[in-house]
């Protein structure tokens, strides 16, 4: 939004809140999406992890009030938490996976090369 003027002094001066530049967030997100799925070895897990940190220094550069909105347009390109994907990478290791989100022993990274 921008600045709104007023005849009254009861009334609000200015608004200095702007909005989400959404078309701009969607293109930070097509383009961070695009980088990590370059290096994610077609790991979904991985995938999730490489875009979701990118998009959380993103959105550390907006403006409080308009984070959440950010987050939420992120979601469509898989964006999760730092708790969501804290409790993936505890699956993934209770259950016989990398952090990669690849069957130990498989995942060409050479995780768990000795399995």
């Amino acid at each position: 939004m921008s600045t709104i003027a007023c005849d009254t002094p009861s009334q609000a001066i200015e608004n200095t809140r702007s909005t989400l530049d959404e078309p701009a967030w969607r293109a930070v997100c097509e383009a961070a999406a695009e980088e990590a799925i370059k290096g994610c070895g077609l790991s979904h897990d991985y995938y999730v992890e490489r875009f979701s940190l990118a998009i959380d220094r993103q959105v550390d550069q907006l403006p409080e009030y308009q984070r959440a909105q950010a987050l939420q347009i992120a979601q469509e390109w898989d964006y999760t938490t730092p708790a969501e994907r804290q409790e993936t990478q505890n699956w993934n290791a209770k259950n016989g996976y990398c952090t990669h989100g690849i069957e130990l022993g498989y995942c060409p990274a050479g995780c768990d090369s000795d399995y």
